[in-house]
């Protein structure tokens, strides 16, 4: 975009030129992103995208994860910047409600309010379904500031707690509970949650 301005040294030109100088930085600052399915050829490179933001226990191996592109409930969702995947997070479809499982912002772009993007074009994808996600409980700063966060972004912490089982072989188990958007969810809900999660996407009974 190009913004010709002819100056002249009176007050209202100035007062002009300074409202175009600001605007023509806002756009500058501009940026078009959308978010859309991901193809099993830009699988690699969201897969980097996580192993660069999760510790090994809490990504799913390489092969099993592509496996999951077979299984219907199963999404991965991409922002794209330019053509560029920027962003991504795995989303597993149930009639019920919506579990978001690891969600990840390239590392250069923190900090610049992707990862609010990100769930709120969630919410604007499934503008009639539960979300569910799932959080370690804020004991120490590290937690806390993850719980706040989704917090900011309107997500409910849900008082139950369940023992999430390893995604690789060895892997510590870790307490976990639900947080839930728009609304909290009572402990039968919870119970219906966890046993379809524990079933499909951890792919075990309780």
């Amino acid at each position: 975009m190009v913004i010709v301005i002819y100056m002249d040294y009176g007050k209202k030109s100035f007062r002009t030129y300074f409202f175009l100088y600001v605007l023509f930085n806002m756009l500058k600052c501009y940026r078009v992103i959308n978010m859309e399915k991901i193809t099993l050829k830009e699988f690699d490179e969201v897969y980097a995208l996580f192993e660069k933001a999760f510790i090994p226990a809490e990504l799913r191996p390489y092969e099993k994860m592509k496996l999951l592109f077979l299984e219907d409930e199963f999404v991965i969702y991409g922002m794209y910047q330019d053509g560029r995947i920027i962003g991504a997070i795995i989303v597993w479809e149930f009639n019920d409600f919506v579990y978001l499982e690891n969600f990840a912002v390239d590392q250069s772009l923190r900090g610049q309010g992707l990862g609010s993007q990100i769930l709120q074009a969630i919410k604007e994808l499934y503008p009639h379904q539960l979300l569910v996600l799932e959080v370690e409980e804020p004991i120490d700063d590290l937690t806390k500031r993850r719980v706040a966060f989704y917090q900011r972004n309107q997500y409910v912490l849900n008082p139950y707690h369940f023992v999430q089982p390893p995604l690789r072989k060895n892997a510590p188990k870790v307490e976990l509970m639900y947080m839930s958007y728009p609304d909290s969810i009572n402990v039968y809900a919870f119970d219906q949650i966890k046993k379809q999660i524990f079933r499909i996407v951890y792919q075990q009974g309780i």
